[in-house]
Parts: C-alpha cells; structure tokens; sequence
C-alpha cells in the first residue's frame, strides 16, 4: 500500500506540473498512469477528475490574486461543461472500454498535433470575447471530461487564445478555473455511485498540488516552442504505452 501511495504521489506531481506550466495536459497524463496501477477504468476516469479538480484549483488561486483570471468565460464554459460532463458520464455507461481507450489515445495524439505545429504560430488578436464559440467549447469540454476523464484545458486554451482577448498567461490561469470547476462537477456525480481510497485521492491531491505550485513559478520563466513540443513527444509516447498496454495485452 506504502508502495502504491508513493506512485500516486508521483502521479499527481507530473500533473500538477503540467497544468501548472500550459493549463493543459494533467488528465491527459492521469488516466493512463492512474490505468497502469491496474484500476479498473471507471475508476480511473473517477480518480482522475478528481485529481485534476483539486490540482487546477490550487494552481487557479493564486493566479486569481493575480488578477489573470478572466470570470466571465469561466462562467460561461462552466455553465456550459458541467451537463456535458453528466451527459459524457451517462453515455460511458453504455460504451465498451476498447472503443473508449482507442478514443482517448485518438484524443491525445490530435492534442499532440496541435501542440507541435502551433507552437511556432503567431498569436492572433482578438479585440472582443466571442461567447457562441465558447459555448460550443464548454459543451465539448464537459464532454469528454465526463466520457474520458479529460480536462479539457487542450481545447479551453486554444480557444481563449482565439477567441478572447486574453493573453497566454491569463489563458492558461482561465482554463485551470475552468478545469476546476467542471472536473469538480464530474467527480461530485462519480461519487455518487463510487467509493474512491481516501488514502489515494489523498496522495494524488498532495502531489498535485507540489506539481501544480511548482509548475506556475516555471510558467513565468519558462516556456515557448521546446516547452510544448516536447510536452507534444511526451503526449504520444503517453498514447503509444497506453494502447500497448490495454489493447495489445502489453500489461
């Protein structure tokens, strides 16, 4: 037990770092780290809202002293994610977990593509908030967060970056908010019919929370191209182990 506490640890360091430095990529990380300790994947997609609830909103706080959090589209997505997350959570009921892992590693290896070839795109001004595209994102947020356990912050910062004013800082402290507030919804309605290791969400929290903390002080000196192709290269190695793992018989 020991052993696998120091596992989660671990697990929710590397997500707190990630979601600290890009707003993004945490659950892409956790679900299948939290899969390889042989969780069935309910569970993990459970375990992993949860987790990146509790990491995004300690990183959020601070920035939110900040002043880089915009209010307005973190209402406006959470409004609009939270019944998509209890939508995509009824429809896992009915899905098999083969189609859905094959899914989640499609929706990896696309967030890697975006990442690596965006990475050197120009920023494009925006002089107003445009609230239809947002609303169309917030929905495929809650989505995919309830359906597979995502985040969502690779579709939330991209889309505040084009459709908002903001800038990239204040784009990723925006999406973590948002990240907070719809994967918290989610693993509220998990709970419901679950009963998670307190040990477990205990440790992923802590570790989280480290990574997280660590990840904003980064974010202010760091980043840039390399910043996100590598974190791209990493996202497809995450899809490769992960498909080898639970399609290929690889565990």
């Amino acid at each position: 037990m020991e052993g696998l506490l120091f596992e989660t640890l671990g697990i929710g360091v590397v997500l707190g770092l990630l979601l600290g430095l890009t707003g993004a990529g945490g659950s892409l990380v956790a679900l299948p780290l939290l899969l390889s300790l042989h969780l069935p994947l309910r569970d993990a997609i459970g375990v992993s809202l949860g987790a990146v609830a509790l990491t995004a909103l300690v990183g959020a706080i601070p920035r939110a002293f900040q002043g880089l959090v915009a209010w307005r589209p973190v209402l406006l997505l959470s409004l609009c994610g939270l019944p998509g997350n209890a939508l995509g959570q009824w429809l896992g009921r009915f899905v098999a977990e083969a189609p859905l892992i094959i899914a989640f590693c499609l929706l990896v290896l696309w967030s890697a593509w975006r990442m690596w070839h965006g990475a050197r795109l120009p920023r494009h001004e925006q002089a107003i908030t445009r609230h239809l595209p947002l609303v169309g994102i917030g929905l495929a947020v809650g989505l995919l967060s309830g359906l597979l356990g995502v985040g969502g912050g690779f579709l939330v910062v991209p889309a505040l970056l084009w459709f908002t004013p903001l800038s990239m800082l204040a784009a990723t402290a925006t999406s973590m908010a948002v990240i907070a507030l719809v994967s918290g919804g989610g693993f509220v309605l998990y709970l419901s019919g679950a009963n998670p290791s307190p040990l477990l969400l205990a440790s992923l929290a802590v570790g989280g929370a480290l990574g997280v903390l660590g990840g904003n002080l980064l974010a202010q000196r760091l980043g840039g191209p390399l910043l996100q192709r590598l974190f791209a290269l990493m996202l497809v190695v995450v899809s490769l182990s992960l498909a080898a793992q639970k399609l290929l018989g690889g565990a």
